[in-house]
């Protein structure tokens, strides 16, 4: 057999195995240099260097790209690759990016990235941003923690007011996962406006706009957990908070279909203490018509009475779903709830669900059945449940940020 040493260096020079398999490459902003080969011994400096060489194209038949502890700069990657390609931080290490956008190409994947303004300089907008430069797909960010500052106990109504939000997956992609990252201390946690795309196992924690927003047909939301909104009317913020929020992108009210919103916790607020403490509604889809949905088995801590409200819905699923406040202050006991404005409403299904009350009689066609009044034990129970189900699949803690993903409340 012919032996290629030219194949074998040159293998070798791009920081590939010499024989098949995997291409991957390196980057390191405290040894690296961006005009080295990218190998395991001479590593690149740092993803944004990299990507803005093109020395990225090296991986598009399917590599991986994997990160060293200290800053690799504000990213923005764009291309459609052969193969999935990778960027994650490397094992034990703590790669950090000021902010990282995608703006168009196909399978990209990044994973257990530390992403902030605060490691750079400061600007306005979204920290992430996926497929609004042109067409994307099949996207992947996972395990990553997302954030403006860690501190915030300074900050005023207007400083929440003017945060960064978290995650904004555009308008023009498709196929894209957001799957197990922390959302911290944001405007709005995460926007949803990539049709047919999938939202999991994210943690969105202290927020003051809405935790996750859906705006497009074929979503699935799920096992997400929603925690602790701020800013009120009262504080001057105007915004009117929801831990999920439904409405059709660009337009406001129209048509949105095929949605999924499945086992997502939401609490209003862990801490009694909390800093401008805000009454978050739960899962308020309040502009429609909405078709096709299906809303099952998520439970709703919140001091409002939207607990799970869908307006306009038409052969909609509602089912198994909790909803219950541990605050007395108000008046307010969260329902399960059809509600109208375009006197759309009809032929939906809601059964197996616990609320203070259901408002159903805005739609004369609804199935209605095994809707029980809630009690302290019941959404005990159930919380309990659905939090047993997320830890399983995504881990009580978050794998990047440490964070649990709910602290032990009472249910009374």
């Amino acid at each position: 057999m012919r032996f290629d040493l030219a194949l074998l260096l040159a293998a070798v020079l791009l920081g590939a195995p010499a024989a098949g398999g995997e291409r991957v490459c390196y980057a390191d902003p405290e040894k690296g240099d961006d005009a080295a080969d990218g190998s395991r011994e001479r590593p690149w400096k740092t993803l944004a260097g990299a990507a803005r060489s093109g020395r990225l194209k090296a991986l598009e038949a399917g590599g991986t790209l994997l990160l060293r502890s200290g800053d690799h700069g504000a990213v923005t990657l764009s291309g459609d690759n052969k193969e999935m390609v990778t960027i994650a931080a490397e094992e034990g290490q703590k790669p950090r990016l000021s902010r990282l956008e995608i703006s168009k190409g196909s399978k990209w994947t990044l994973r257990g990235l530390t992403i902030s303004p605060s490691f750079g300089q400061p600007y306005k907008g979204d920290i992430v941003r996926l497929a609004e430069g042109g067409p994307a797909s099949e996207l992947v960010l996972e395990n990553c923690f997302i954030y403006t500052a860690l501190d915030t106990s300074a900050w005023k109504v207007e400083d929440w007011m003017n945060a960064s939000s978290g995650i904004f997956m555009g308008r023009h992609g498709t196929r894209i996962t957001l799957r197990n990252n922390h959302v911290q201390n944001t405007r709005f946690g995460i926007n949803l406006c990539a049709p047919d795309s999938l939202c999991e196992g994210n943690l969105v924690a202290d927020f003051s706009g809405d935790g996750i927003r859906v705006t497009r047909d074929g979503l699935v939301v799920q096992y997400n957990v929603v925690k602790n909104g701020c800013c009120s009317a009262a504080d001057g913020d105007q915004n009117h908070d929801d831990g999920i929020q439904c409405f059709l992108f660009n337009k406001g009210t129209g048509t949105v279909r095929n949605v999924t919103v499945r086992g997502n916790v939401i609490v209003n607020r862990e801490d009694a203490k909390q800093k401008f403490p805000a009454a978050i509604q739960g899962i308020g889809f309040f502009d429609g018509p909405l078709v096709d949905f299906v809303v099952e088995g998520n439970v709703v801590l919140v001091d409002h009475w939207h607990g799970v409200s869908l307006y306009d819905a038409q052969n909609c699923k509602i089912t198994g779903n909790a909803v219950y406040s541990v605050w007395r202050e108000g008046k307010a006991r969260p329902w399960v709830m059809l509600g109208q404005k375009q006197k759309a409403a009809k032929g939906n299904t809601v059964t197996g669900n616990l609320a203070f009350k259901f408002p159903l009689k805005d739609d004369p066609e609804v199935k209605a059945e095994k809707n029980e009044v809630v009690t302290a034990e019941s959404f005990a129970k159930a919380i309990k449940q659905a939090m047993a189900a997320i830890n399983e699949k995504f881990g009580e803690t978050h794998p990047v940020s440490g964070a649990k993903r709910l602290g032990a409340m009472e249910i009374k």
